[in-house]
């Protein structure tokens, strides 16, 4: 019997795993269905959107083409087809985005807008927050975390020096379905454009232009920039902002005289006697050549090549009669010689060129010139160069080489005798004390400092420039000093074989110097380059109070002045020097076009 009943067991068990089977196989068929079926729908839905997103972004490159013809004055109407997903629209946004355009004058700060405006857009958005727009005359794409991208470029071109910008601006606002109407509403010319502003000319002169973009697809537009420009491109994170820098390129940054302003308001005045180092001793100006050779002036035979050139006038008739001038004076303004018997005013070996007048007699001209005496038109100009100034002193200030250099303390030199080497530096300021050197290695590279406030030599301070590299220094002269340079009896800023393209030292409009502390005896000596014209109303002055320049200077006034007075040797080598050199990743632009050309775009 219990075999029986074992067996029976059995025989339910195996007659129930049948149905239990069936069921299993049939749960596991419904779950796999339902998880394709949910991956399909999921993929389909992928799938569409992005078909949504390509379909979208053909249409607004459409629409950009057909808009730029009407903006650009091609057509005054457009009519184009949109393509439409399934629950979204076209829109309108017309307070949507801002772009300016504006630029510093770099010669006195003054900073112009020339338009600040807002763009508008043309806006499509997918199921999953994507969207595509038109915009500023290009059609830009986002996903809606702040990542976008460029799809097609917009009105903004730059070539050969030149920046055109026809911004192309929506000023309407509301909803578009599957058709557009584009219309011409508003065209304003800017730039070039005197009658709105007098300043609005081309060539642009000593300018840093800068272009804005205030939008959600303001990384887009920073990288269209980056690619299509080598300028300044700064983010603004916080505000969605982008900005490109352009700066205009400096003409000419040859010093090609012995002291100049080229500068309408520039003047020389002579108002004492002569002084020198070694023979000849009566001399005020002449040259010499430093290239091509190791020897310095006082063993070469001095030449007629140093020229005094002012937009404003020169005043000779404080002069020593016994002291001379070898080579041009050139004058913007007038030219005071003296008395027609020459007494008490230096003779000129060279020629006299005046715009106003030749004093005090046209005769006397004559008398104290060995060349011609001619009346000219003007001379020509150099801008200030202010902001080149500031900003190399600003950025040096936040990336230089100090901490590799134990000379530096606090951005202070230290004192005693101290050697700078290859390397970028940034000062508050440079006070060498009396007696002690400073030593400018170049043998490894070039050295370039930055100076905040001013730089003073102490009485017989030196500071030298040994190697074959160059030195460069900008002076801010931000400490209100009353001088940025200023060398004690007997200092010396020098080099062997009186090389002056070697020291570079650059200042702002109203850079001040003075040469020597006017007691007389023991000269002061700076052998190089001071470069700080004083643009169109600069208050610069050189003073020579018992100083001696081997080199050159553009400023605005130069005094040879008090006590043992002073002179100036120009070096020759100058002459195939650009002894200012722009960096060449910032992009040149020297002429503008820009315009803003609203479109109105409804729903037709």
């Amino acid at each position: 019997m219990l075999a029986c009943s074992g067996q029976g067991d059995q025989r339910r068990l195996r007659a129930q795993s049948g149905p239990l089977g069936f069921l299993l196989v049939f749960a596991l068929v419904i779950a796999a269905t339902t998880i394709i079926v949910a991956l399909g729908a999921g993929a389909i839905d992928g799938t569409q959107e992005t078909l949504d997103t390509e379909r979208t972004e053909k249409t607004m490159t459409q629409l950009d083409s057909q808009a730029a013809l009407v903006a650009l004055g091609n057509s005054q109407r457009q009519r184009v087809d949109l393509a439409t997903g399934r629950d979204s629209t076209y829109m309108a946004e017309e307070g949507a985005g801002r772009m300016t355009l504006s630029y510093r004058n770099q010669t006195n700060g003054n900073e112009t807008e020339v338009f600040s405006t807002e763009m508008g857009r043309i806006i499509y958005e997918t199921n999953d927050g994507t969207t595509v727009a038109y915009q500023g005359g290009g059609v830009w794409r986002s996903d809606g975390d702040g990542n976008s991208v460029m799809v097609s470029p917009p009105e903004f071109h730059y070539r050969d020096a030149t920046l055109t910008l026809p911004l192309v601006t929506v000023g309407s606002s509301g909803s578009i379905g599957d058709r557009a109407v584009i219309s011409d509403a508003n065209t304003t010319r800017y730039f070039p454009n005197p009658g709105m502003n007098g300043n609005y000319t081309n060539p642009l002169e000593n300018a840093r232009v800068e272009v804005s973009v205030t939008s959600a697809y303001y990384r887009a537009w920073g990288r269209y920039f980056e690619t299509r420009t080598d300028g300044e491109v700064e983010y603004d994170h916080g505000t969605d902002t982008v900005t490109l820098a352009l700066v205009t390129p400096l003409q000419n940054t040859k010093v090609t005289s012995a002291t100049s302003s080229l500068s309408a308001s520039g003047t020389f005045n002579l108002n004492g006697n002569a002084g020198n180092l070694c023979s000849p001793t009566k001399v005020y100006i002449n040259s010499y050549n430093s290239s091509g050779t190791d020897v310095g002036y006082c063993a070469q035979t001095p030449k007629n090549e140093g020229d005094i050139v002012y937009g404003g006038d020169i005043d000779l008739t404080s002069g020593s009669g016994s002291s001379d001038i070898h080579g041009d004076v050139v004058s913007g303004g007038t030219i005071d010689v003296g008395k027609s018997n020459g007494n008490g005013a230096p003779f000129v070996h060279g020629n006299i060129s005046y715009s106003d007048r030749c004093e005090n007699s046209r005769n006397a001209c004559d008398n104290r010139s060995s060349g011609q005496v001619t009346q000219i038109s003007g001379i020509d100009q150099a801008p200030a160069i202010n902001g080149i100034v500031r900003t190399q002193v600003n950025e040096t200030q936040s990336n230089n080489d100090n901490g590799d250099s134990d000379p530096i303390s606090g951005n202070t030199l230290d004192s005693g005798s101290v050697e700078l080497t290859a390397g970028t530096y940034y000062l508050e300021t440079v006070d060498v004390a009396t007696d002690d050197r400073v030593t400018l290695n170049t043998t490894d590279g070039d050295i370039f400092l930055a100076v905040e406030e001013n730089i003073e030599l102490r009485e017989n301070a030196t500071m030298e420039v040994v190697g074959d590299g160059t030195v460069s220094v900008y002076v801010e002269g931000s400490g209100g000093n009353a001088n940025q340079l200023y060398l004690g009896k007997g200092a010396n800023i020098t080099n062997d074989g009186d090389d002056a393209p070697q020291f570079r030292m650059f200042g702002q409009d109203d850079f001040t110097a003075t040469i020597g502390d006017g007691s007389g005896g023991n000269l002061a000596k700076y052998v190089g380059v001071i470069y700080a014209p004083p643009g169109t109303s600069g208050t610069g002055t050189v003073t020579l109070a018992s100083g001696v320049i081997y080199g050159g200077v553009l400023t605005g006034t130069t005094t040879i002045g008090s006590g043992n007075g002073g002179s100036i040797h120009y070096d020759e080598a100058l002459r195939t020097q650009q002894v200012l050199e722009q960096s060449e990743s910032i992009v040149r632009v020297t002429y503008i076009h820009a315009s803003t050309n609203e479109v109105r775009v409804e729903d037709g």
